[in-house]
Formats: structure tokens, sequence, C-alpha cells
């Protein structure tokens, strides 16, 4: 039998032919439409789990050096004050707890013995036991808050997926209130001086401003320290503070 071939002398089927491979060829790299009368998905909304009345509400950080987004010296703000937490008892079930509770899907691991660095301050938790359900740290159980024996050689890290859950949000407003002060957070700026900054959402480097009776205004560094850039930079929901360079400021 011969070969079926397209020859010059049939154009229409020559140009239908090419419209069809056309056709296909887009159709790998573009979505297909939907057609009339389906809806589109809609997008995923993150729904944060409802917490018991009886668990304080907490916030929960990242913290050390040399360490990725996504790892660090787990910290606690409870009362008021930010601690961090014992390594006794504490497993990876724990580890769940807490990246889910900072929008990571899951942990990888956790690390005993202050790897990240020691902390400062209160240590609020020891020998915490979680089941690996608990919609946030605060409702496993413990020792009590700030009952520990530990010190901060023995503060607990974790290492968390990269993945993160979708639409997941953070709820700032528990440190976004300064104790026995009437400031809140959006009274408070980071405004970027250097022009790589300026373009950055959200602003990481910059002068820190008050605003005080309408006028924004700066905050002298005479006594400054890095504690009180740390301070800063958690209310804006950042893991910790960074070094930089202080004669551009100058």
């Amino acid at each position: 039998m011969g070969r079926s071939r397209i020859s010059p002398s049939n154009p229409s089927l020559l140009l239908l032919l090419l419209l069809l491979l056309a056709g296909l060829s887009c159709a790998q790299y573009e979505p297909w439409p939907y057609l009339p009368g389906y809806l589109e998905p809609a997008p995923q909304v993150f729904q944060p789990p409802q917490r018991a009345p009886n668990v304080p509400k907490i916030q929960l950080r990242l913290a050390g050096q040399k360490r990725k987004h996504n790892e660090g010296r787990v910290e606690v703000f409870y009362s008021g004050e930010w601690g961090t937490v014992c390594d006794d008892d504490f497993s990876i079930h724990a580890a769940h707890v807490v990246c889910r509770e900072l929008g990571y899907v899951e942990a990888v691991s956790w690390l005993p013995s202050s790897k990240y660095g020691k902390g400062e301050g209160k240590i609020w938790l020891d020998n915490v036991h979680c089941t690996g359900k608990e919609s946030s740290l605060a409702a496993c159980g413990s020792n009590g808050w700030g009952v520990s024996d530990c010190k901060h050689t023995e503060d607990v890290g974790v290492v968390c997926s990269e993945k993160r859950i979708p639409g997941f949000k953070f709820d700032n407003s528990l440190i976004n209130q300064i104790e026995n002060m009437n400031i809140q957070v959006e009274d408070i700026r980071i405004r970027a001086i250097l022009a790589t900054y300026r373009k950055r959402v959200p602003v990481t480097e910059g002068y820190v401003e008050v605003k005080d009776e309408g006028t924004w205004k700066q905050i002298c560094d005479r006594h400054w320290t890095m504690k009180n850039s740390r301070v800063v930079c958690g209310m804006f929901g950042f893991p910790s503070e960074r070094k930089y360079n202080t004669n551009v400021y100058k």
C-alpha cells in the first residue's frame, strides 16, 4: 500500500492541519479555559484552628544565628515577654506544632542543647508534651509557664519544612501592643533610606520612627542595643535582628 500524503494541490487540508498543530502547541503552555457553566475553583483560604478558652494566646518565632528562615531557636512571647523552650522531653510532635503555628506544613527535625545559640530572658516552657495535633504550643502539656530547672544551654530549636501552609497569615495582634503604653504597631514604622530597600515590601532596614501627635519622629541611637532592634523586628513579624552598616545612618 502506498503512503498517504498531503499534496500541495490540496491547500485547504494543509491549512487545517497547520491550525490543529498550532492549537495543540499552545495547549501545552496555556491553561484550558473553563467551559460556560463551570466555575473556576476558589483559591484556598487558611482557616486558623479554634483556640480553646483555657489556652493562653502566644506568639512564636525562630531566632538564632547562622540559620535559614525556616529553622532556629524556638522563642515564645507570653505575658509581655519573649522567652525560650527547654529541650527536656521535647519531641518531633512538639516540633510539628511549632512549625504549623508559624505557617509551615510540618517539621523536619528538632535540635537540643542550644544549637542555634543561647537565648535570653525566661525559659517559658519545660518538659513539653505534645501529641502533634494541638493548634498551639500553649495547648501542649508542660510544667507550667516559667516553671523550669533548665539553663539556656538547653534551649530547643526546630527545622521546619520550607513548604508553607496555603493562605497562612500571621496574627501579630498579641505583640502589637507595647505594655503600659498607648502605642500600637501602626504608630511605629521602619523608613527605608537606601534606594535598594525603598522598593522592598516589607521594609527590612531603615530608620525606626514613632508617631507623636501626628508627626513622625526618629529615635536617638544613644544606648540603643541589638536587644532593642530585636524587639522592633519582632513587632513587625521578623524572627530576629541582624547587623547593618552604621555609617550609612550617620
